[in-house]
């Protein structure tokens, strides 16, 4: 009675100990694709326009500010003055009479479109409504509103590494804090225990079996230790509220988290809604004052209560920095009805909520440029790979002597290493082949993705577990391969044309997918190069001891 008891325990220690690897895994996969997760929105809204271009002059005037479109026809240069008209006479054409707010965005490095946005009234039961949008395209010279297709983008697949998409979100937070809190005390105690530390990251014996993958998650972890510290402690004070709710309730009572967050997040409030009509000054001589006070291009501007008395005009600054934590401006106020600039805008938050703030812009990769957020990709690699060739050591050392119990284990880590990387390609191969009519299409997207991932799973438990890794990087060097393929087939908004007009952010998508392709193959042909030697190994072996 003892013994099994002790064995159970042994059995359960073990799996929950792989399970919250597993779960670390995804969270570290899903949590990367968030550092380009606008890119992917594009590559995932084939309807909209190919990226305009634009010349970094400092900060001429509205009219002297040019933007090129590229059209059927040939280039198109445009103002700024031209695109903010085009956008607030839409705006007016389109949107709700009743909108809560207008949105007017300029084209950038990352989203390389011009579009406007409106968030509708609440329905008849006060719910909620989704926000809407529409990109500016040019057809024979003209304007031509464009809705692109229902799709959950690359923001899907970020929220994915704390919502854990079909679990209440309490729930998830509660698991995904979990999560973070044992790999922040797993980097910890790594430090500490490896004595020789700095001698192992310069220490990799390949093609070693058990000590390959120790060496290589050595590596790993230290190349990008500094990187990887800063992401896990700054994904727990994400959750800080979650995790201290109790605090706060005893503080403020059951119903008093929103008093909390007013009190420890002050903003200035906008003015009630007065119901009496005005019309808004034009907004392009207001866009130049608010450039020439900040000595920054601003590139999106909001307008709250349209068409009323206190309607009002905020410009948003570009990505944060942490001054706007300490009573720097991120966005500039006027009133829309007469032009007066309004006071407001900054964010009077105290020091914690300051360090808070810039710890989570830093976990999100806000500050980063090109450069810096290609860096915030590299450094999550390592990551990844960290915690893969720890679970892998963990796997191979084991089934040495114990071959039949760490099968199974063995089965389900290529089922998630591999198998979800795989399940990623089926989403973005969902979002070309999935009927763009089809209702409740984002959903399905995401379902795909999950549903490939468990048919990996069975995949897993199927073949032969000789075969399972070779076979699973084959299938992911040949999903990530066909991806530019099938998006060539089914858009003009291939490679041949992103690389002819420099739209950089389609083009490196498709690059990156077979990159990724070239990558997975690599490993597949080394695989099946070790499995042969130890075939051979075995076989001449054999003859000897004959």
């Amino acid at each position: 009675m003892k013994s099994a008891f002790r064995a159970s325990m042994a059995w359960l220690h073990r799996w929950a100990g792989i399970i919250l690897s597993a779960l670390m895994y995804f969270i570290f996969v899903t949590g990367t694709t968030g550092f380009f997760h606008f890119e992917m929105d594009r590559w995932m809204e084939p309807e909209r326009p190919l990226a305009m271009h634009w010349t970094d002059d400092g900060f001429p005037s509205a009219d002297t500010h040019h933007y090129t479109a590229y059209t059927n026809q040939g280039e198109l240069t445009l103002s700024t003055r031209t695109l903010i008209e085009l956008g607030t006479e839409r705006l007016q054409q389109q949107a709700h009479p009743e909108s809560v707010w207008w949105g007017i965005i300029l084209p950038t490095a990352r989203n390389g479109n011009f579009w406007v946005e409106w968030q509708p009234p609440r329905g008849p039961n006060g719910e909620r409504t989704e926000r809407e949008a529409e990109y500016l395209d040019f057809h024979n010279g003209e304007p031509l509103w464009i809705q692109p297709r229902d799709t959950g983008g690359g923001m899907a697949l970020y929220r994915l590494h704390w919502r854990l998409h079909y679990l209440p979100d309490t729930a998830a937070y509660w698991i995904v804090g979990l999560c973070t809190l044992l790999m922040l005390v797993g980097l910890v105690s790594g430090v500490i225990i490896h004595r020789r530390i700095f001698r192992e990251f310069f220490t990799l014996r390949l093609f070693r079996r058990a000590r390959s993958w120790l060496d290589l998650h050595n590596l790993s972890s230290v190349l990008a230790l500094p990187f990887q510290i800063m992401i896990v402690y700054s994904g727990l004070v994400f959750f800080a509220v979650t995790f201290m709710e109790p605090i706060v309730t005893a503080r403020y009572g059951d119903e008093g988290t929103r008093t909390f967050y007013k009190e420890a997040y002050p903003e200035a409030e906008a003015e009630a809604k007065t119901g009496e009509r005005a019309d808004s000054v034009a907004i392009v001589p207001l866009l130049e004052e608010a450039q020439a006070e900040t000595g920054q291009r601003i590139e999106q501007m909001y307008l709250l209560h349209p068409g009323d008395q206190n309607a009002q005009l905020s410009f948003y600054l570009p990505e944060p920095s942490p001054g706007h934590y300490e009573g720097k401006p991120h966005k500039l106020l006027y009133r829309a009805s007469t032009g007066e600039r309004l006071d407001g805008g900054e964010q009077q938050y105290g020091g914690a909520a300051s360090v808070e703030k810039t710890l989570i812009a830093l976990h999100e990769g806000l500050f980063a440029d090109w450069p810096l957020r290609w860096l915030y990709i590299l450094c999550s690699l390592l990551g990844i790979i960290m915690i893969a060739t720890g679970a892998l050591y963990f796997v191979k050392k084991r089934t040495a002597s114990r071959p039949d119990e760490y099968a199974k284990v063995e089965r389900f880590y290529a089922a998630v290493i591999l198998g979800l990387p795989l399940a990623i390609a089926v989403y973005f191969f969902s979002n070309r082949l999935i009927p763009v009519d089809l209702a409740g299409r984002a959903d399905w997207e995401m379902h795909s993705l999950f549903l490939a991932w468990l048919v990996s799973g069975v995949f897993a438990w199927l073949r032969p577990r000789t075969a399972i890794w070779r076979e699973l990087l084959v299938l992911n060097a040949l999903g990530w391969g066909l991806l530019p393929v099938v998006n060539a087939l089914t858009t003009d908004r291939h490679l041949g044309i992103s690389l002819a007009v420099g739209d950089w952010v389609l083009a490196g998508f498709d690059l990156t997918a077979l990159a990724l392709a070239a990558s997975f193959a690599l490993m597949a042909g080394c695989g099946y190069r070790q499995i042969s030697a130890s075939i051979r190994v075995g076989h001449a072996t054999a003859i000897r001891e004959a």
